[in-house]
């Protein structure tokens, strides 16, 4: 039996429903590009032409899970791996176990200069699906800057991987 008082639930639910897909819309739509970096961050972390770039962190393989980044494609040189793309990417990446499953709520990255550094994770967490974080439309201010990811497996052993990120515009053709 329907009364008077359920009607007033079920019309205040679907009232509320509706907001939810209204404000969802909005959303996806802000969310269509995600900018990595706002431009006072990018400012304080962008490497000057004196700023050396770390070297690599670790030789050899690391103890924890393995970060393999997909797209943009890395490049190992002798002072390190490096991510060269443009201001608009994608950004795809998996955690891979070594010895212990992954343990993806340990997933921290950070864009670093010197000892300031700016948490990424927070901004990436909603492109996270398994063992994987694909970002579609990542928008990245140009310049050169230092990625730290870090991850920790169930058994505690923990992997920190270094990228310098070299972002620069696509060359126009003539």
């Amino acid at each position: 039996m329907i009364t008077a008082h359920s009607k007033g639930k079920m019309f205040g639910l679907l009232i509320a429903m509706s907001l939810c897909l209204v404000d969802t819309g909005k959303t996806a739509t802000a969310q269509s590009r995600l900018s990595l970096l706002t431009p006072g961050e990018a400012a304080q972390l962008r490497l000057g032409p004196d700023d050396g770039v770390p070297g690599p962190l670790l030789r050899g393989f690391p103890p924890g899970p393995r970060v393999v980044v997909r797209e943009p494609t890395v490049t190992r040189t002798p002072d390190g791996a490096v991510i060269a793309t443009t201001p608009l990417t994608r950004f795809i990446s998996s955690s891979e176990p070594n010895r212990a499953p992954v343990d993806m709520e340990t997933l921290e990255i950070k864009a670093r200069k010197g000892l300031f550094s700016v948490s990424l994770t927070p901004r990436l967490k909603p492109y996270i699906q398994g063992t994987s974080l694909q970002a579609e439309r990542v928008s990245i201010p140009e310049g050169r800057f230092v990625v730290q990811i870090e991850i920790v497996d169930s058994a505690g052993a923990k992997t920190v991987e270094q990228y310098r990120l070299d972002v620069r515009a696509a060359a126009r053709g003539n």
